[in-house]
């Protein structure tokens, strides 16, 4: 099994706040580009930035899998379901019934009682808390991962993780296509592990064996390919079908998250452990990101609201370059406060 360091420990933490600030950023530059004119400058800008970082939501779950996959302590499942219920069924439970309050009284929405199951059974109490309910399915079959992969050589697992992704993006582009993207809270974490089993598989890999320097001409293709298609795939295809390529499994997403993660662990490998405040800077942002994620949309659109009025072609680069800043600094105080709260310290944290 894989052991622990400190150096570990501080390159999943450091992605973990890079892969948040990184779906803000998604908002944001979906937000402003996709206002502005296509084929603009200021919409290549926003597009850019936005397929710069369509790798968060994959990192996240490689993250968790390389966290969680790692049975080095020999837990029993109901022990890791108690450990696991506390981490993600409070803050599950809190947020939807949170933000179906915020449809109600900021959105002015109807919810009878059947659109509210429809909301949850889809997923969709807000348009991120999708990613509570995915990663809430993985903690389910984490067990039965754990013996798979307690049970199984690395090539096995390779290749498990190389079929899954395979059949997740193929389902996803159907989905796109002839299903109207559907979701269900019962399948919705399904395509997910591949992801999952990957964040634990490229801990294996010796790091000599890869050079950062194809990692960063992967990264910079990826992008290149996924920002220059953007407006043939909506052409071809329309709204919101041509959106596929912006999916976590369109290939070139799934490359660029695989690379991403990895070339964090190659740095890693050869980087010394953070020391004295930035250690402790680390350590403590990273404990807020699930504070910060929940929180983020309500905050970027009380930003948003406020400065739309403002919203020209003179500062739109500001625009992008302040507002997920301002979202990330917000978030954090705010999940601070809360984490003080022994009562509401367990929906953020």
């Amino acid at each position: 099994m894989l052991r622990r360091t400190s150096t570990d420990i501080q390159y999943i933490n450091i992605l973990r706040i890079l892969a948040l600030f990184a779906v803000i950023n998604v908002h944001v530059s979906t937000w402003m580009a996709y206002n502005t004119t296509p084929l603009t400058f200021d919409w290549w800008v926003g597009n850019w930035i936005h397929a710069m970082t369509l790798w968060s939501i994959p990192v996240f779950v490689m993250v968790s899998g390389a966290l969680l996959l790692d049975d080095s302590r020999n837990e029993t499942p109901i022990r890791f379901y108690k450990k696991r219920a506390q981490r993600i069924v409070v803050p599950l439970v809190f947020w939807t019934f949170f933000y179906l309050v915020v449809r109600k009284v900021v959105g002015h929405e109807e919810l009878t009682a059947g659109y509210v199951i429809k909301l949850i059974l889809t997923a969709e109490p807000y348009y991120h808390l999708w990613f509570l309910y995915m990663i809430t399915g993985l903690y389910l079959v984490t067990p039965l991962l754990r013996t798979y992969i307690k049970h199984s050589s690395s090539k096995e697992r390779i290749s498990l993780i190389v079929m899954i992704l395979i059949l997740a993006s193929s389902y996803s582009l159907i989905n796109n296509l002839v299903l109207g993207n559907e979701r269900s809270i019962f399948t919705i974490f399904v395509p997910y592990i591949g992801y999952y089993l990957c964040g634990y598989q490229l801990r294996f890999i010796d790091p000599r064996k890869i050079s950062s320097k194809y990692l960063a001409a992967v990264l910079i293709l990826c992008v290149i390919y996924t920002a220059m298609l953007t407006d043939i795939f909506v052409k071809t295809l329309g709204q919101p079908n041509g959106r596929f390529l912006y999916n976590s499994f369109s290939p070139p997403v799934i490359v660029m998250s695989i690379a991403v993660f990895w070339a964090a662990y190659l740095i890693s490998c050869h980087a010394k452990p953070l020391e004295g405040f930035a250690k402790v800077a680390v350590e403590r942002v990273a404990s807020a990101t699930l504070g910060i994620y929940v929180l983020h949309p309500i905050i970027l659109e009380y930003i948003c609201d406020r400065l739309s009025k403002y919203a020209t072609d003179d500062n739109f680069l500001l625009g992008l370059a302040v507002v997920p800043v301002i979202t990330f600094i917000g978030c954090y105080l705010i999940t601070s406060l809360i984490m003080r709260i022994p009562v509401l310290r367990r929906v953020v944290c």
